[in-house]
């Protein structure tokens, strides 16, 4: 029995298999986990650069209000590559915001009457985008802007996960991740063409 026990001792045959069983769910959690970020990686990267191209085809644009379809549809385009979350294309939001980069994603000038840093309900403000409303931003929505306005491009999409447990345990049950890309551009001064602004 003793001379048993001390080759069971000596035995390490079956060490690997209960070490790799140790090892192993942490490296495959590890390995997915990896594979999941690298891909919304890559999709962040690729609206980004959709974003980049559709603001730089609007700014050279002879009339920048005249292909808002044509920037829609290129970035809807290049995004087709990836895997959409919920089957809608890529969203894309255009505001316009004068001649200055400062007043970008801004909220409209108003009266703090009583101080506090916020707009209460009766205090004064200037309606810069003309809607009637004070607003936390104060873009004219959907507007491509004018010859040297600044213009800011912002585009979202839901991008599936490539493994739905990942995404589910990181991402509140579901089995998408929202992505965005802003910029901000100002089109070109030049007016030398006649369009309907």
């Amino acid at each position: 029995m003793m001379r048993f026990s001390k080759a069971i001792q000596r035995d390490d045959s079956g060490v690997t298999i209960v070490e790799f069983a140790f090892v192993a769910p942490v490296m495959i959690v590890l390995i997915t986990g990896l594979l999941e970020m690298g891909y919304v990686l890559f999709a962040r990267s690729t609206l980004e650069s959709a974003v980049l191209d559709a603001a730089r085809t609007s700014r050279v644009a002879n009339c920048p209000s005249e292909n808002a379809k044509a920037i829609e549809e290129a970035i809807q385009a290049r995004m087709s590559v990836i895997i959409s979350g919920d089957g809608s294309p890529a969203r894309v939001e255009v505001d316009s915001y004068g001649e200055n980069f400062g007043d970008v994603g801004n909220p409209e000038p108003f009266d703090d009457d009583n101080g506090n840093g916020t707009r209460d309900p009766g205090e004064g403000y200037t309606d810069v985008n003309g809607n009637s409303q004070w607003d936390e931003d104060m873009g004219e929505s959907g507007d491509f802007g004018s010859f040297g306005e600044v213009v800011r491009f912002k585009a979202s999409y839901n991008v599936r996960s490539l493994i739905p447990f990942v995404a589910n345990s990181i991402n509140g049950g579901r089995n998408f991740y929202t992505i965005e890309a802003v910029t901000a551009v100002r089109n070109e001064p030049f007016m030398e063409f006649a369009c309907a602004l």
